[in-house]
């Protein structure tokens, strides 16, 4: 009966493979759809919270000291801390001759203006939004609390370029930011560029805790948020709003989209499958 229909026993089983891979992936996405509409609510409601003094020697999770490959020193009787987006308050001073530049990067989502290119969610990255660096410092925490690094925001690359001061708080300060984490290297990760030693391409913890002299402590990394924008009069570094931190870079409209585009070519091949299968029966 095979031999008599317009397609083979292999290619049957071919054409159906490939219907049945992208319903699964259609059932992946719009899963991925829901989880995110959950992380989404799950988010908004921790950055809705007071914040919270921040426990002592604070580090970052063992999933992202271990995917960077440092050295993590935590007692076995610890209980790691799930944090999350909860803001939290520290306090004492930086150590700005450790500071640090990640970069060149589009400016903190609503830093700069809350639409068009300068609002870092239209293009961002290397695109049209203006690129720059962000500032990390170590900090050190008042009553021997430990220390943390503070992503304390966004400079413009021609300010840099320029050698122009940007501010650098002097003795104590009380800040409020939220718990963020480095970035895990890929397959292939940019070298960071010799020439310039104070300058990272990317969140690299291991070359973060080196060059900031904090090796052995795995320390958190924090995000400073602010409630004011450039067009008040701030000047750098650029904050983000506690709003904007911890975006996700795939929207629910997104997940959506592949779902239905993966359904459609699911159900398009479903359809033609079946004409090939059925073609020269009477």
């Amino acid at each position: 009966m095979a031999a008599a229909s317009g397609l083979s026993p292999a290619g049957t089983l071919f054409f159906s493979s490939l219907c049945a891979s992208t319903f699964g992936l259609g059932c992946w996405q719009a899963q991925r759809y829901v989880e995110k509409i959950e992380q989404i609510e799950r988010r908004e409601e921790e950055l809705a919270q007071n914040p919270v003094e921040l426990e002592k020697d604070a580090k970052c999770s063992l999933a992202e000291a271990m995917g960077a490959g440092v050295d993590f020193n935590r007692n076995a009787n610890e209980v790691e801390i799930v944090r999350g987006h909860k803001p939290v308050v520290i306090k004492g001073k930086f150590l700005h001759e450790y500071e640090l530049l990640v970069g060149p990067r589009g400016p903190p989502l609503g830093a700069l203006s809350s639409t068009g290119p300068n609002s870092g969610r239209s293009q961002g990255g290397m695109a049209s939004s203006p690129q720059g660096f962000f500032c990390l410092t170590p900090f050190e925490r008042a009553n021997n609390m430990g220390t943390v690094i503070v992503n304390r925001g966004w400079i413009p690359r021609w300010d840099i370029q320029q050698n122009a001061a940007w501010k650098r708080p002097n003795g104590d300060v009380t800040l409020v930011g939220i718990p963020s984490k480095s970035e895990q290297p890929r397959f292939i990760s940019p070298p960071h560029d010799e020439r310039h030693p104070k300058q990272l391409l990317w969140f690299d913890r291991l070359a973060i805790e080196d060059k900031s002299r904090t090796t052995g402590k795995s320390p958190l990394l924090v995000t400073e948020t602010t409630n004011t924008h450039a067009s008040d009069g701030d000047g750098p570094p650029f904050k983000p709003s506690k709003e904007s931190v911890g975006e996700f870079k795939v929207s629910t409209t997104t997940h959506a989209g592949y779902a239905v585009t993966w359904f459609g070519l699911s159900g398009a091949g479903i359809f033609m499958t079946r004409k090939l299968i059925t073609r020269g029966r009477a």
